[in-house]
């Protein structure tokens, strides 16, 4: 398909407008529910009853709060000696450290008890750092309770987020957390950002700035008992102030189907915000008819252009179109990248010598070789081929041309979340197409 650029993902209804998961994050408005209530014309023998609608009250899980009364669950005073203080003034709840705090981890929870289903949540926090000119040590986030009595989490940092699962008892116990995600759409620290996360039976999809950044393959499973806000700070960090605004929850529909897979195909011809941030400094780029053309203004340089969800279980797949000569050892080379995050990510290239490499790269061990070998059919000169990488729980997987080229699981340093993209190394001599990339696609797998 020429010039195609297609994403498909169910939309399901939510709070105000829950947008569509393209680049450019249109929202679509929410449709209304409506009722007919009949009014009288005018007395005469024709008379007639005009009917118009009157709009049904969103069925609220959490009203929007004002943060005005102190009776509240959110709003309720912190005693003397914690840690955290709070304030409630003006529509807004705001946490910040107090001066007794002694090195410990600290937590300071919130949540409205309830039984649902499936839920969306809105809500705007603004994070104020200790120092505006240093890193945002602040850490915030959401949580829903099921009736058993375990905790899913979204955690924010920065501009970083992650999803866990706690255990609460006198104690917050963390079971589990996914990996570290760095999301292009957070504001920097000062801006106010408006979180939104959508839960199904299944699934969890996170939205910041009508922007789609994360989806979680869990969800509300058999029903949820609690819906909560909650500030934290590590003992070796220091907390400065978080602000809560316009904080609601609403019941979304039995009727809705589950959200559906993450699919999205761009054949790089023309800029379509799949890579909203490039990443290619010290490069030449440039969408053509034919596709990305990339090469470096810096020798041996490495490069990457990364995009969101954030997802698990995810198949990427590009055709990388360049010079290929058997008979001479490569130093470039181009491919694909799934689960990127903080901790690592896992990377698959074609060489310039027909030869196709799997890296581990963490800080522990940075490019890690997994995988090496010799790709069987492909001609000398200037080729285009197809390269795809799996990474399905612990199983990475290589196909070169439609064929399997590799195949192995990989458990060390629990790289199993992430976001998708492209990846280059750079020759020696730089020209205007030295690579080009085209019909990119990722695909989540369940």
């Amino acid at each position: 398909m020429n010039k195609s650029f297609i994403v498909f993902i169910s939309i399901i209804v939510g709070i105000g407008a829950f947008s569509a998961c393209t680049p450019t994050q249109q929202p679509i408005q929410t449709e209304s529910i409506n009722t007919l209530e009949p009014i009288e014309g005018a007395a005469s023998q024709e008379a007639e009853l005009i009917a118009v609608p009157t709009a049904t009250e969103l069925p609220y899980l959490i009203h929007p709060l004002d943060f005005s009364s102190k009776d509240t669950a959110f709003c309720a005073e912190e005693p003397a000696e914690n840690p955290f203080s709070l304030s409630c003034a003006e529509g807004a709840l705001t946490v910040s450290q107090t001066g007794n705090r002694r090195k410990t981890d600290i937590y300071l929870l919130r949540e409205e008890p309830l039984s649902s289903g499936r839920f969306s949540l809105t809500a705007d926090v603004t994070s104020r750092p200790v120092d505006m000119d240093k890193l945002d040590q602040n850490q915030f986030g959401f949580y829903f309770t099921n009736p058993g009595g375990n905790s899913y989490v979204l955690r924010v940092q920065g501009q970083y987020f992650n999803f866990e699962e706690w255990k609460i008892t006198d104690s917050v116990e963390v079971v589990s957390v996914t990996n570290k995600n760095y999301a292009p759409a957070l504001y920097s620290a000062g801006r106010v950002n408006n979180f939104r996360l959508t839960c199904g039976w299944d699934i969890c999809d996170l939205f910041i700035n009508d922007t789609l950044v994360a989806r979680l393959p869990s969800g509300t499973g058999n029903g949820i008992s609690a819906l909560g806000f909650f500030t934290a700070s590590a003992w070796d960090q220091q907390f400065g102030s978080i602000t809560l605004t316009n904080f609601e929850a609403i019941e979304l529909p039995g009727s809705l189907p589950e959200l559906q897979h993450f699919f999205l195909m761009d054949d790089l011809t023309d800029d379509h915000g799949t890579f909203s941030q490039m990443g290619l400094s010290g490069a030449f780029s440039e969408f053509e008819e034919d596709g990305f053309l990339f090469s470096p203004v810096i020798p041996y340089g490495y490069y990457a252009a990364k995009s969101g969800p954030s997802l698990a279980d995810v198949s990427v797949s590009v055709v990388i179109d360049m010079d290929i000569n058997p008979d001479t050892k490569a130093t470039q080379y181009a491919g694909i990248v799934c689960r990127s995050s903080l901790d690592g990510k896992y990377m698959a290239v074609l060489r310039a010598d027909s030869t196709y490499t799997i890296f581990r790269d963490t800080i522990q061990r940075p490019f890690a070789l997994l995988a090496q070998g010799q790709v069987e059919g492909i001609q000398p000169g200037r080729s285009s081929n197809t390269i795809r990488l799996d990474c399905i729980n612990d199983t990475i997987s290589l196909i070169i041309n439609n064929k399997l080229v590799e195949s192995f699981t990989d458990t060390r340093y629990g790289l199993h979340y992430g976001r998708w993209g492209l990846f280059t190394k750079a020759g020696g001599a730089p020209y205007s197409d030295a690579i080009i990339f085209s019909d990119f696609s990722i695909e989540e797998i369940r």
